[in-house]
């Protein structure tokens, strides 16, 4: 069984997994929910309370961003944002996806958000991490999917429970599960498999935890490896 997982929606992992012919449920939202690309169900989800929200929105006001960070909260396929930016304009368009300014992001707490994610500057955004791993500890699962992407989540998502809960869907064992990861939101997940594998070029944090390293992307890293095991006859 091969399949996502990834920091994207899902309708953008849907496409994704269409080109490469992939039909096992799809992790997307850094974890947070499965779904079946064929149907659209979802099969597993990790929603934000409406409590954690509301925490985690008072905490980043009181965290002293700067005014060009914002924040953004999703839920299913729409994106709710305080104010309309240039930078939400873009980012709707790239991904496709409708952007929609709530004003105060209190508005939609209750809604079931998915997640929320926190846009800016590099060096403030590791700040804001730190700051909020610090502050809430295991109450929420915070990362970061891009340097400038600071993401919070159920403390119960993460791509590493959604492969547990797949893997038991799946009736696959823990020992047979196999994961390529290059980002900081892969960290837990190259942990929680079989056999962790980083792609050349990660961050130093996903390249502690991997049981091995890859050739990088340019030079199809990822592919070099699946090859391997399937010549030895490890999978397939």
């Amino acid at each position: 069984a091969i399949t996502l997982a990834t920091g994207r929606m899902f309708r953008s992992a849907r496409k994704s997994g269409a080109a490469l012919g992939i039909t096992t449920p799809i992790a997307s939202s850094q974890g947070a929910q499965i779904t079946d690309p064929a149907t659209g169900d979802l099969l597993w989800h990790r929603p934000l309370t409406a409590e954690m929200a509301r925490d985690a929105l008072a905490a980043l006001a009181s965290s002293g961003m700067p005014s060009d960070t914002e924040v953004m909260a999703y839920h299913e396929e729409t994106v709710y944002v305080g104010e309309m930016t240039p930078r939400s304009e873009s980012y709707g368009e790239r991904n496709g996806i409708e952007v929609k300014a709530v004003g105060d992001l209190n508005e939609v707490a209750d809604m079931e958000l998915t997640r929320l994610v926190v846009v800016g500057d590099e060096d403030e955004i590791q700040r804001l991490e730190s700051s909020l791993i610090a502050r809430f500890d295991s109450r929420l699962y915070v990362t970061r999917s891009l340097p400038h992407f600071c993401e919070i989540l159920h403390p119960l998502g993460g791509k590493d429970r959604a492969l547990e809960w797949l893997c038991e869907h799946l009736g696959v064992r823990r020992e047979e599960t196999v994961a390529f990861g290059n980002g900081y939101n892969d960290v837990r997940m190259l942990e929680w498999v079989s056999l962790g594998i980083a792609i050349g070029g990660a961050v130093p944090e996903v390249l502690a935890v991997a049981d091995r390293v890859a050739p990088p992307l340019e030079e199809d890293g990822a592919a070099q490896v699946l090859e391997e095991l399937l010549d030895a006859g490890l999978i397939g």
